[in-house]
């Protein structure tokens, strides 16, 4: 499978260097993208296929403007990124999916990222740890922007931002530390945001002065951010921070769901503030639309050294805190993962609370959910966004429909998503969609629809997974699979022998084949990596009565030519390819020759067909196709002209083709005229016989021509019954060979003379419900006969019957052919035309799936 649209496109363009002398080559830029893969091989280039095996290696290649996309795994190894330039960060992004991310940790003491006098840089989507090491050193840096990431370290303070830092942006991360602090900001560090980020800490006996310390770094802007502490501060600012903002931000400074800290030894819980802010840093600093949420008995703020113990307390002296709330902020962690940050309670007081025009208010949540309004609860900040990093969501009800995306490639689906939800939302999507084949992720989108392409047509099934966490819990949600049925287009080709066992043409022998003796055959490139072939097999020089297989893998219990001794009878096969072969077996007790011309292939680029009840185009006899009624003459030559048949453009049709009345025995051979007689045939006769083949075959100018290959003279019939030409039409799905009808099985009978019957499709490989058919393709075998006669096979729409053949035969002989039906109610109807029963035997071997009307 191939994925149609993915996170990041590979582009390469052209840049135009200015004052590039005349005569001058342009340069080349680098490509957009650059890869990094834990399946990496020797050879690397960053390319995706050869994707380089760590991100430092990616680094050093990586200019201003392009992404380093990171797949899932853990690197240990420690990251400088370069710089980037103003409007052309350098973005290293990390994968995130089912149960799969992108996850930085070093082992070697060092931090997992360290960027020092660099600028312009981005890191998306990865999860960055530290143990007894910062994860996250950022120094003399500015414009670096890190999101929706996972941030975790032990014993050490996970990110450190100091030197002359300057607008950076720490924003959508989980974070969980443990016996350190998440963050400090040092001195000189300027215009620091802090936003939408959630925040855990578990202390035991070393507990650092704040999860989150500001220390002489002016402006600092924490906005919609959930900090949860063990029983120590949640924010302290201190020193020159002038300019402080605080907004929409929930802190408690206890674990969720329980009144009591880690840990034997811990301070007194009274002596715990939630937020501290000292003299030096209030001056043009703000706090509102928080809530906050101390150990009880302990106070909410210190501020410029005082203690208050409640919000209303705070603002009646300060001023500040208008629209705080103090109260148990009802957290709880969703599904056990800090990763997925803290969820907030069905009555929690931060839903539909905050203050939507907050300086830096995220467009959606820590898991790109949107903004939901609970119908119950008051919107109290100007709008329905709820405070502190995760937004209250109730989970949408979603359906999922794939089905052909109907563009030039058949083997493409789209699956679009039916949302709905009974809370009203901003317009942001809620919800994370991941779209996989054979548990696979390819596409992990907030909207749909997915386009994936298949490799092979088929059963094809997208397994989609939903999450309101953004896929960060632990586990993978479980995969709802919605499928379709895909068919691949022709490719007609110049007849070209591919097999020929007298001559060893496809096999390293001129031997027959021995009795009951099974062959590969491998085919040509691009047949080798086709779907199906379309064959003309042609069986000579038998020594006793059998029948010969043609099929991909396994035998099946149908076949495709039977014979009797000492005759040349060919029948066309359709047949899928495996591993770019067929196998050939011989069916009888004595030796065969084998010959194979190929005549197209099924993939994914191509033609679709049209099909229709078979019409007469040519009749050597009334000057149906030709001027006269005289037969074709010793290797004569006839065109015919299709024109009024087929739309411009069309590429090869597909006919029933007949000979009679033949004077000597030869051959028949189609092909598209203006061009020599290939070296194949499509049928073969011998003097007197009246025959039929199946043929599918390229056309030049909506003309086709047929060589016979004799002395003598034969009449000569085609009956066209469909056409492949551009747009978007009909599309072939193999099968296994599975038989449909055997009227020497007990329970049937015979076909009555003059009787016409019912053959119902059999619909396994094809049910009604997502995969409707316009034709079928199957093998019509005749035994048996009590008197000579003729086929014909057509609609069962209620047309009436076509004066048209598909296979005649005489008393006692058995004979096949292939045949192509329109079957689009379910089935199709079988005349015997002869004067006694026959018995008759239908193996299908594909279906035309129908192409959406205009």
């Amino acid at each position: 499978m191939r994925v149609a649209r993915s996170a990041t496109l590979l582009a390469v363009g052209v840049l135009m260097a200015a004052g590039l002398p005349a005569g001058s080559a342009a340069a080349t830029a680098p490509p957009d993208t650059i890869f990094v893969s834990k399946g990496c091989q020797d050879g690397a280039d960053g390319t995706e296929q050869k994707p380089f095996c760590s991100i430092s290696a990616a680094a050093t290649e990586a200019e201003p403007g392009q992404t380093i996309v990171v797949g899932p795994g853990v690197y240990q190894e420690s990251v400088s990124p370069p710089s980037g330039e103003p409007g052309r960060p350098i973005t290293i992004k990390g994968y995130f999916g089912p149960g799969q991310r992108t996850t930085v940790a070093t082992a070697n003491g060092n931090p997992s990222f360290v960027l020092s006098d660099a600028h312009d840089i981005v890191l998306d989507r990865i999860d960055i740890s530290g143990a007894n090491n910062p994860a996250l050193v950022i120094d003399n840096s500015a414009d670096v922007t890190v999101t929706g990431g996972w941030i975790r370290s032990v014993n050490v303070n996970a990110v450190d931002l100091r030197g002359d830092s300057r607008r950076v942006t720490i924003s959508g991360n989980a974070a969980s530390v443990t016996r350190t602090s998440f963050m400090t900001i040092g001195a000189g560090v300027t215009d620091t945001m802090l936003v939408g980020n959630s925040l855990i800490a578990t202390l035991w006996t070393q507990r650092p002065a704040a999860l989150v310390t500001i220390a002489d770094a002016p402006r600092t802007t924490a906005t919609n951010n959930t900090i949860v502490t063990d029983c120590n501060v949640g924010i302290a600012v201190t020193g020159a921070s002038s300019g402080f903002r605080l907004y929409n931000t929930i802190v408690r400074t206890r674990p969720a769901g329980n009144e009591y800290c880690s840990g034997p030894a811990v301070p007194d819980p009274a002596t715990v503030p939630a937020v501290t802010v000292d003299s030096a840093a209030t001056p043009d600093s703000l706090i509102d639309y928080n809530v906050i949420d101390p150990v009880p008995g302990a106070p909410a703020y210190s501020w410029r050294g005082t203690a208050y113990p409640t919000p209303a307390a705070f603002h009646s002296a300060t001023g500040q805190g208008a629209h705080d709330i103090g109260a148990d902020a009802r957290l709880y962690l969703s599904g056990f993962t800090t990763g997925a940050g803290w969820d907030l309670e069905w009555d929690s007081p931060a839903i539909d609370s905050a203050w939507t025009d907050a300086p830096g208010l995220p467009a959606t949540d820590l898991r790109l959910n949107g903004r939901a309004d609970k119908p119950d609860m008051p919107n109290s900040g100007g709008g329905f966004v709820d405070r502190g990093a995760i937004e209250l969501v109730h989970p949408p009800a979603m359906g999922f429909v794939t089905g052909r995306a109907y563009s030039d490639n058949p083997l493409e689906t789209v699956t679009t998503v039916e949302s709905s939800n009974p809370w009203t939302p901003d317009g942001q999507p809620l919800g994370y969609l991941a779209f996989s084949v054979e548990g696979r992720p390819t596409i992990v989108d907030r909207t749909g629809p997915a386009r994936l392409t298949f490799d092979r047509p088929g059963r094809a099934c997208v397994q989609v997974r939903r999450t309101v966490t953004g896929f960060r819990e632990f586990s993978s949600p479980g995969a709802l699979d919605t499928c379709t049925f895909l068919g691949a287009s022709f490719n007609a080709v110049t007849p070209q022998r591919v097999l020929n066992t007298k001559a060893g043409v496809g096999v390293p022998r001129t031997t027959a084949l021995a009795p009951h003796e099974e062959i590969e055959l491998p085919l040509p490139a691009p047949a080798a990596t086709s779907s199906a072939v379309v064959l003309n097999v042609t069986v000579t020089n038998p020594t006793s009565n059998g029948y010969l297989k043609v099929y991909p893998t396994a035998e099946p219990v149908t076949s495709n030519i039977n014979f009797v001794a000492n005759q040349t009878v060919p029948n066309l096969v359709t047949v899928p390819v495996a591993n770019g072969r067929v196998k050939i077996k011989n069916g009888s007790a004595g030796t065969v020759h084998v010959l194979a011309d190929l005549a197209g292939y099924y993939a994914a680029a191509g033609f679709g067909l049209t099909s229709f009840g078979p019409v007469r185009v040519l009749d050597t006899r009334s000057r149906v196709g030709v001027p006269g009624t005289t037969p074709v003459g010793a290797n004569g030559r006839v065109t015919v002209d299709l024109s009024s048949r087929v739309p411009v453009g069309t590429t090869a049709v597909v006919l029933n083709v007949a000979v009679t009345k033949p004077t000597t025995g030869g051959h028949l051979t189609a092909f598209p005229p203006g061009g020599a007689v290939p070296a194949t045939s499509n049928l073969n006769f011998v003097a007197g016989q009246t025959a039929n083949n199946m043929v599918i075959a390229p056309v030049v100018d909506r003309k086709i021509a047929f060589a016979y290959g004799g002395s003598g003279t034969v009449h000569v019939l085609a009956d066209l019954s469909g056409y492949f030409a551009p747009g978007i039409t009909d599309t072939y799905l193999p099968v296994e060979p599975k038989r449909i009808l055997d009227t020497r099985q007990p329970g049937s009978t015979a076909v009555g003379p003059g009787q016409t019957i019912d053959v119902q499709v059999d619909r396994g490989a094809c049910p009604t419900f997502g995969c409707r058919t316009s034709a079928l393709v199957a093998n019509l075998t005749v035994t048996g006969a009590q008197s000579a006669g003729y086929l014909t096979v057509y609609p069962n729409d209620g047309a009436p019957r076509p004066a048209a053949s598909v296979i005649n035969f005489n008393k006692g002989e058995t004979i096949a052919n292939l045949i192509t039906v329109n079957a689009e109610i379910g089935g199709f109807l079988l005349y015997n035309s002869s004067a006694g029963t026959v018995h008759v035997v239908v193996d299908q071997a594909g279906y035309y799936l129908l192409a959406p009307t205009a």
